[in-house]
């Protein structure tokens, strides 16, 4: 979706434009600007997105330096770069925020600007407006001087200033979410999560008659059971009277649950697993910036900026995709501004490369602050994946394809698949040559492509991709292809022949070099029968065998050996022609 600050037809919200950051923490000279919808921060700890959150934080929220005898937003004590104070440096903390408001959608602050603070002021008339804050801080002083302006009007007055940023911080302007705390953020606010909160007055009046009826029914039950309880004090009883009861039922205790199951697919967010808990609270963070946002109260009315630290905690790799992929769903179809902070290349945007920021520090220069690094252009996942380490096994399935610079994929069962098709890219097949420029990349078997995760993820990631699944296991993955939409021989390929012991690639091998290596390992055609590991083994072997016997003839450039491949070439070349 193409974003456009001025333009009347599409609909804006309060989104943070802009930071500019000289000598706060790591920030020593920094200027980010966000993507409308979806941001992701990244980059190794200490980087500083952690930085660029509590700057955020600390002018938008009240957080906890305003409960303390600290003076406002920066302290210059413990904000001042501790490089720079070692070399005693005197220069002052600055840091610049800049946000866009809504006429309609941020009507609460909108109208509280226009009609108290300005309203000795002609209106701009204007449906998108920017609020500028601007401070500093300087080391003789320690007190932060706060400016604020107002599309170009700068506010002195210090009581409407001091008005106006009170109603920001108590404003539900921000909602934060620390994964690695795994609770909501919120002060001297009731639980967003409370049931009380979404119940109607009328309601909470016929709930709590029940309730009482409830508790009085329990306390009689529990009542019959006290005698067996004091007998077991023995002498006891004599000095103590022993009694049950329940805690009163508390309606503002009770917290709801959310699950997000998407239309057609078989794996929900509460059957993922480890994670329920915290992709529980985010979405209930989400879903509350949206009920803030269409609040019929017009005083109200905001669309609150989500930040979200490591939304990837306790997620599997798959999980993160998939996550992370709904987060950029909901950030656009909402129209709420995410931004997370994330050590996971799940969580960054394919779509739209520009919303992911890259933070680097070295604290073996002189300068030691962070960096903004430069990730545009088309190889712009090649710094993340360095920055990320994303390196080892540990990558999971994905590892080949999530930085891949390709548009285009085929998924193929496995490592010999893969180099049957790699052959067929010959210039010698003539017109029976697989054109195709893009990634083959081994899924490694069909346990792999079974669960829509994976194959959702290559969906979104890649222009046009084709899964072969071999004959033999297309049952395993047929409600998996039915779930995504995939058509045969478009979006997946059978590979094989509908022959006993042919359901799969070797199928497609010519009958009589097949027979050649089996009567070459009869031994090893036998342990491939087991249903066991060591059958599992002897089965990879055999494959391995077969192609070594098939390349060994293929060098001689006879294509009577690929005369079965030719159908699947064909098909493939009509998919990306």
């Amino acid at each position: 979706m193409i974003w456009q600050i001025f333009c009347k037809n599409e609909t804006e919200n309060m989104i943070l434009k802009k930071i500019i950051a000289k000598n706060y923490r790591s920030l020593e000279d920094i200027e980010i600007d966000f993507n409308p919808y979806y941001n992701a921060l990244s980059g190794k700890n200490n980087s500083g997105k952690s930085n660029i959150i509590k700057a955020v934080l600390s002018f938008l929220t009240h957080n906890y330096r305003f409960f303390s005898n600290m003076s406002g937003p920066i302290d210059y004590n413990s904000d001042f770069p501790y490089w720079k104070k070692k070399d005693k440096v005197n220069d002052s903390i600055y840091i610049e925020l800049v946000l866009q408001l809504d006429k309609n959608n941020d009507a609460g602050l909108y109208k509280f600007i226009n009609e108290l603070i300005f309203k000795d002021i002609e209106s701009n008339d204007t449906d998108v407006s920017l609020l500028i804050i601007k401070a500093t801080n300087l080391p003789d002083k320690n007190a932060t001087n706060i400016e604020l302006f107002f599309d170009g009007h700068k506010i002195d007055d210090e009581y409407k200033r001091e008005e106006l940023l009170n109603r920001i911080r108590s404003s539900e302007s921000i909602f934060f979410h620390n994964s690695t705390e795994n609770e909501p953020y919120f002060l001297s606010q009731r639980r967003r999560d409370s049931l009380s909160s979404y119940l109607t007055n009328e309601d909470l009046d016929l709930i709590t008659k029940k309730k009482d009826i409830l508790e009085k029914e329990v306390k009689k039950t529990l009542k019959k059971h006290q005698t067996e309880f004091s007998s077991l004090l023995g002498r006891l009883s004599e000095k103590y009277d022993v009694s049950l009861g329940i805690p009163n039922l508390n309606i503002d205790r009770e917290s709801i649950e959310i699950s997000l199951k998407e239309k057609g697919i078989e794996v929900s967010l509460e059957d993922w697993g480890s994670g329920t808990k915290n992709r529980t609270l985010i979405l209930l963070n989400l879903m509350n910036a949206k009920r803030i946002q269409e609040s019929t109260n017009l005083n109200k009315r905001l669309t609150p900026i989500v930040i979200i630290e490591e939304p990837e905690s306790f997620l599997h790799p798959s999980a993160q995709a998939e996550f992370g992929r709904i987060l950029q769903d909901i950030a656009s179809d909402f129209k709420i501004q995410i931004l997370v902070a994330t050590h996971s290349p799940y969580l960054l945007s394919h779509k739209e490369p520009k919303a992911n920021i890259l933070l680097e520090r070295d604290l073996n220069l002189n300068n030691k602050g962070s960096r903004l690094i430069d990730t545009s252009g088309e190889k712009w996942y090649e710094p993340f994946a360095l920055s990320l380490g994303i390196t080892g096994e540990d990558f999971g399935p994905l590892k080949s394809t999530i930085f891949s610079g390709k548009n285009d994929i085929i998924l193929v069962e496995g490592n010999s698949d893969k180099e049957y098709f790699e052959l067929l890219k010959e210039k010698y097949h003539g017109t029976n040559k697989l054109n195709f420029d893009g990634e083959i990349f081994p899924y490694g078997g069909a346990g792999n492509i079974k669960n829509n995760i994976l194959l959702r993820f290559i969906k979104e990631r890649f222009k046009r991709f084709v899964v072969t699944v071999d004959l033999d296991k297309y049952g395993d993955t047929k409600s998996t292809f039915q779930s995504l939409g995939l058509t045969e021989n478009k979006e997946f390929l059978i590979i094989g022949k509908n022959e006993t012991g042919k359901k799969c690639i070797e199928g497609l091998v010519p009958s009589s070099l097949l027979a050649k290596v089996y009567a070459e390992n009869v031994s090893l055609v036998q342990e491939t029968m087991e249903n066991s590991e060591d059958g599992k083994r002897a089965r990879t072997k055999m494959k391995q065998k077969v192609l070594e016997a098939f390349k060994k003839e293929e060098e001689n450039k006879d294509t009577t050996l690929f005369t079965e491949f030719y159908p699947i070439v064909k098909k493939l070349n009509n998919v990306f022609k």
